[in-house]
């Protein structure tokens, strides 16, 4: 048996496992099974007489999983996971029983966030200061390094990774710096076995104005970066960091009707005088008033969520500007089939904003020369993109998509 072929994934997308008979041959009546030796029942799928057969199926795999009828009738037995889970992870086992074929895929189910970049200290005699970056629910555990302007490794702190009860991954770390005309610096977290990246960069200007009262911190236009249908925090301070349950602090969308994405005014919100489309959205941390923390958490972000907002504190100094970026991803589906001697490979992933880039690569990582890409946008401005390569059969050849 050759060792288990790994295909990786994120959470909730679908998946194709590969398993094709070799030489191919119509599958459409051969009794076959997909399982996990791991699990009880070990049975992931089971093909007998031209149909699934539910019975014995695990549970966890209930409405998850199916098979290509006309991929059938060509011989590829590859199974379809739907909504996958970190849970997923494991070997699965493709078995066919006449004739006698078995084949193993390790899949590795993965979990990644764009991280938030928070003006954590400023020291008010020198010209230091302080970015803290976090980043939540990861899988597996991720990576997390500060880098300067150039792309080069900036000496931080520690990291801090704790694993929630759902398997996931916090990371977060601070690193201090000094202040440059228009300095630039981006918090990098990274997952090397998934091949995923999530980035957001800070600039910081030259001059920050601070005053002894109590004042927002420096008016520093940060961008961040968020995906569609994750969460994300909006950074905003108070300096020195005052008690601010009391205060009135206002989140604002300059460009909307009416503007307020998060009113707070006596201890209270006003939601009748909040956007509509942000009802349910934004919310601020009570326990991190108390110590001049206002920023402000926005749930489940969507394309239109990207816009410049403005976080006010009145009588605490000037505003604080945050522009945030909204981006769609996911990971893409291979499609082998043969062509004489050689192998075609498809390769497809939907559902990314904004547009992608899809290359074709070989086991040393060198750039293949694929065939033009088919980029489409769909009403919902996401995209799809998708382009084939062809490739000499060759003892565990491995090509990587990646969009």
């Amino acid at each position: 048996i050759d060792p288990p072929q790994l295909v990786t994934a994120m959470v909730g997308d679908d998946v194709v496992l590969p398993c094709l008979l070799d030489p191919p041959a119509d599958a459409v009546s051969m009794t076959m099974e997909w399982g996990r030796a791991d699990m009880k029942p070990r049975f992931v799928l089971v093909w007998h007489d031209g149909k699934e057969l539910l019975t014995g199926q695990n549970e966890a795999f209930k409405g998850r999983t199916s098979l290509s009828i006309s991929g059938l009738k060509r011989g590829d037995v590859s199974l379809k996971l739907s909504s996958v889970k970190v849970s997923d992870s494991g070997t699965y086992r493709c078995y066919l029983q006449k004739p006698n074929q078995e084949h193993l895929v390790q899949l590795l189910v993965g979990a990644a966030s764009s991280p938030a970049i928070s003006l954590a200290g400023l020291h008010l005699t020198s010209s230091a200061v302080l970015l803290h970056c976090e980043s939540r629910g990861w899988y597996p555990e991720p990576e997390l390094l500060w880098l300067d302007a150039e792309g080069k490794l900036l000496s931080a702190g520690p990291p801090e990774t704790l694993r929630g009860p759902d398997d996931l991954y916090s990371v977060s770390r601070s690193v201090t710096v000094e202040k440059r005309h228009r300095n630039s610096f981006t918090c990098r977290v990274q997952q090397r076995n998934i091949n995923q990246t999530r980035e957001t960069l800070i600039t910081v200007p030259a001059i920050l104005r601070v005053s002894v009262a109590s004042s927002l911190k420096p008016n520093v236009a940060q961008l961040l970066v968020a995906t569609v249908g994750e969460d994300t925090v909006l950074p905003c301070h108070l300096e020195p960091a005052v008690d601010a349950s009391g205060l009135t602090v206002e989140w604002a969308r300059p460009d909307l009707q009416p503007r307020y994405v998060l009113l707070r005014r006596d201890r209270v919100r006003l939601r009748h005088e909040e956007n509509p489309s942000y009802v349910g959205r934004t919310s601020l941390a009570t326990n991190n008033l108390r110590c001049g923390d206002v920023s402000m958490k926005l749930s489940r972000v969507k394309l239109t969520d990207a816009r410049t907002y403005k976080c006010f504190v009145p009588d605490s100094g000037p505003e604080s500007v945050v522009r945030l970026t909204a981006g769609s991803v996911s990971s893409p589906n291979v499609v082998i089939s043969k062509v004489g001697s050689a192998v075609l490979l498809h390769c497809e992933s939907r559902g990314w904003y904004p547009e992608p880039e899809l290359l074709w690569l070989d086991a040393e990582g060198k750039l293949l020369s694929a065939g033009p890409p088919e980029t489409l946008r769909g009403p919902d401005d996401l995209y799809s993109v998708s382009r084939s390569v062809t490739v000499e059969k060759r003892h565990r050849n491995s090509f990587t998509c990646r969009v």
